[in-house]
């Protein structure tokens, strides 16, 4: 057992701690993502609505958007902000709302005769270029580029000229401009494009290259590549629908742009396979450049075994060496130059064949929870049930189990897992301080959203309808 280099406490909580039963379903959280800078995050939720956090680093919308007030109002002022800008400090990073818009609509689809949800599956910010923020949020069936900027309301203060002098009035040097103040600044969300009529199943991910300027969106049997300038045409890079459905044994469940290489890109498939695209070798990527597959669960023949093989998310490592994957039952780490198996596997749910079959009956065996990546590439984090949610150093095999709900300082040990077998294909049992009495978990308490502030060590975690801001305090001396 050895300390953890990050000592976790709860810094924020943002929602109704209310009973599981009594939230609303449009309620819950369905997305959640950090910024480039980590100054902001997006929640979306099962209403279709976008809701945004802004740091405490943004100190305040003068310094943020311009110079809106007056030079005598920043002195008289400047005790009060130097009093909060020492406040921040020994409060750390913190968040606050920033804005809320509803970004989808509950549709119909009158040719199939189903139903659209409104509600958002994924959030993917875009750089930003200027004081505006842009954002692309999509449904199972539409994605929207969102424009949110601050919009100024302005009062006149002082007219230019009194009604008895308007006679004295000989030419337009004679004329002055009325004098106006801020009255209020309000923020603003405009749909600016819409990316539509392009997929016929459920959108399950979209991602945006490093030039900036394309996107990939993928649903179950297509991935497609779009311009963000371009709403009216799309061009299919990927496509897995057989001529015949009957003969479809496999399908698309995620996708993500290389973070720096704009040519390539990965995706993942229901039973447990990754392949890496590369545009530059063709422009139809259905024969990937490499495929990514554990032969030891390839040779587990059950029927248990394609179903929790079904890699729920995937995501590139910062400088993309490596691929971090997800399936029901582990968590696997994959070196781009090594196809034949992972270089680490982390075990984050041990279910006796019992339990299997009570999951399957209940659906939650098909739960999919999301992972990510620490900053610097080293630590890597999953959701789980009862919420909780794992965070592992896969390079020294260590991890902890964290009590997302919790609201009191949490636990800050790291647990060795158990040494590696010979023929254990580096798969890591963890022990009993690791796991949690799978026997008797609440199933309808889980962690699926969860992200992590590329810069600091902040963690964004989402239960049901709360968001869970937590931050880890480096303790360890340089």
């Amino acid at each position: 057992m050895e300390d953890v280099p990050f000592k976790w406490r709860v810094s924020q909580i943002f929602g109704d701690k209310s009973s599981i039963e009594k939230i609303a379903e449009q309620d819950k959280i369905s997305s959640l993502e950090f910024d480039s800078t980590g100054n902001y995050v997006a929640v979306g939720d099962r209403g279709g609505r976008v809701i945004l956090f802004q740091s405490n680093r943004i100190s305040n919308e003068s310094e943020e958007e311009s110079d809106l007030e007056e030079e005598e109002f920043f002195n008289e002022e400047k005790e009060d902000e130097d009093e909060e800008e020492n406040s921040k400090k020994k409060k750390g990073l913190q968040y606050k709302f920033y804005t809320e818009f509803q970004s989808h609509e509950p549709e119909f689809d009158y040719l199939k005769s189903i139903d659209i949800e409104e509600k958002i599956n994924k959030i993917q910010w875009i750089k930003r270029r200027n004081r505006s923020h842009l954002l692309l949020s999509t449904n199972d069936q539409t994605i929207k580029l969102w424009k949110i900027f601050s919009k100024e309301t302005e009062l006149v203060t002082e007219l230019n000229i009194d009604q008895e002098e308007i006679e004295g009035i000989n030419s337009p040097k004679d004329l002055i401009f009325p004098k106006t103040q801020v009255e209020e600044i309000n923020k603003e969300a405009y749909n600016k494009r819409t990316y539509g009529n392009a997929h016929a199943y459920n959108i399950n991910a979209i991602s945006l290259c490093s030039d900036d300027e394309v996107f990939i969106s993928s649903d179950e049997l297509r991935i497609n590549l779009w311009h963000l300038e371009r709403t009216d045409k799309s061009f299919n890079i990927v496509d897995l629908k057989p001529d015949d459905l009957e003969q479809l044994s496999e399908v698309i469940t995620c996708s993500q742009f290389h973070p720096s290489e704009s040519s390539q890109f990965i995706y993942s498939l229901s039973k447990g396979i990754i392949h890496l695209g590369d545009l530059r070798q063709s422009a139809k990527c259905n024969n990937s450049v490499r495929s990514f597959e554990d032969e030891e669960t390839s040779l587990n023949d059950s029927f248990f075994t394609e179903i929790m093989s079904n890699i729920a998310d995937i995501k590139y490592s910062p400088c993309g060496r490596y691929i971090l994957s997800r399936d029901y039952s582990t968590l696997k780490v994959w070196d781009v130059k090594m196809e034949l198996k992972p270089v680490a596997t982390l075990c984050v749910g041990d279910f006796s064949h019992s339990k299997l079959c009570e999951l399957y009956e209940n659906d939650f065996i098909f739960d999919k929870f999301e992972c990510n990546w620490s900053g610097d590439g080293k630590y890597v984090i999953t959701g789980s049930y009862e919420n909780y949610y794992y965070l592992f150093d896969w390079k020294q095999n260590k991890g902890m189990l964290i009590d997302g709900s919790k609201t009191t300082k949490i636990y800050s040990k790291f647990y060795e897992t158990n040494k590696q077998n010979e023929n254990s294909n580096n798969i890591f049992e963890t022990n009993n301080k690791l796991t949690y009495d799978s026997d008797n978990v609440d199933f309808s308490k889980k962690i699926f959203n969860i992200s992590w502030n590329q810069y600091e060590p902040f963690i964004a975690v989402a239960a049901t309808n709360i968001l869970y801001l937590y931050n880890g305090k480096n303790d360890q001396k340089k």
